[in-house]
């Protein structure tokens, strides 16, 4: 098919030099623009010391495939690599999922049971969305940072495990800490390397390769001979600002192959959002608000996140991803303005 040989990913492209080829594949991860580079330097360089990592972006930017990605490469790679999305578990249970409990620790533990510590040793636990960890579990995970070891829940012997951490958050953990929702000794012992990941809106170029890269994925899963990309919707593609990022990209194009009938993907397979965002773009269409000089910055803040918000018909990923603030700002402004 025409698309797969116009842009197709080479996985064996150099990964290390500064002067990063791109676009490539490492990993599973597709690396479009020189931000992504930088990334894919980032991932080698972790992978090469044994130590905590912190990987922060935006929901949808491929933070677990990272993560994924230096186990891989590291010297744990023949060990166990398990992942732990603390934000999708109730926040009384995390603790024990995570370290295991002892029969009676609470109401159903009705035997012991080892936790993901213990089954991961000598290998790496990836902890998704961080941020969501209660106070007395944050200060378990600083044990076992700190001296290698912890207590099941409801336990008093400790247990010696050899597991490396990486952790991940969309949240901004600095203003977490300051905010006394997060642990500030936890969260330097965490970023003792960094990795940020852009946002999609972010790469230069990538909205177009990934759509190939998606297509040429998801036509060969559906059996469907797809040719081409139609000018009018790679156009709506790259105008839209993409609040979900790569995975929000990936599921567009998943659900348009599904539905193709042809060999063109057109823009009557992009969903409606995505046109009314790209069409809104230009001036022309974007409604304006007069500030006068005296207004208090409070009105100022309410009536442009009132007029952003019926802009987008109300959404509200898109409505932060337009301000420039994170869904959960967002969310914290509406009540703070009574916006509902």
């Amino acid at each position: 098919m025409n698309i797969s040989a116009k842009r197709q990913v080479n996985p064996k492209k150099c990964i290390i030099a500064p002067e990063i080829t791109l676009p490539m594949e490492f990993e599973g991860i597709v690396a479009v623009s020189l931000p992504m580079g930088a990334v894919i330097r980032r991932i080698m360089e972790a992978a090469a010391v044994d130590i905590p990592v912190l990987i922060t972006g935006e929901t949808g930017t491929g933070k677990d495939l990272i993560a994924a990605a230096i186990h891989r490469r590291s010297a744990r790679n023949g060990k166990p690599y398990i992942t732990v999305n603390t934000g999708a578990m109730a926040r009384e249970l995390i603790a024990s999922e995570i370290f295991g409990h002892e029969k009676g620790a609470y109401t159903g533990a009705q035997e012991a049971a080892a936790g993901i510590f213990e089954q991961a040793d000598g290998g790496t636990v990836f902890l998704d969305e961080i941020s969501t960890m209660d106070e007395k579990t944050q200060v378990s995970l600083l044990r076992v940072l700190d001296e290698k070891s912890f207590r099941r829940v409801g336990g008093n012997t400790s247990i010696a495990v050899d597991v490396r951490i990486i952790a991940a958050t969309n949240e901004d953990l600095e203003k977490a800490v300051q905010d006394k929702r997060f642990r500030e000794d936890l969260f330097y012992r965490l970023n003792v390397f960094h990795i940020s990941v852009p946002a999609l809106r972010d790469r230069p170029g990538a909205v177009t390769v990934l759509t190939d890269h998606f297509l040429s994925r998801y036509a060969g899963v559906y059996g469907k001979d797809v040719e081409r990309v139609s000018p009018e919707t790679y156009r709506l593609l790259r105008r839209y600002p993409w609040p979900g990022n790569v995975r929000e990209l990936k599921n567009v194009v998943q659900t348009a192959v599904l539905m193709l009938e042809g060999k063109e993907l057109t823009p009557e397979l992009i969903p409606q959002r995505i046109k009314d965002a790209a069409n809104a773009d230009s001036d022309a269409a974007r409604p304006t608000y007069s500030v006068r000089v005296g207004a208090r910055l409070d009105s100022v803040e309410k009536e442009l996140i009132r007029m952003t918000l019926t802009h987008v018909g109300g959404n509200k990923k898109l409505a932060a991803s337009i301000l420039g603030i994170s869904r959960r700002a967002l969310y914290n402004k509406l009540r703070k303005h009574h916006l509902g």
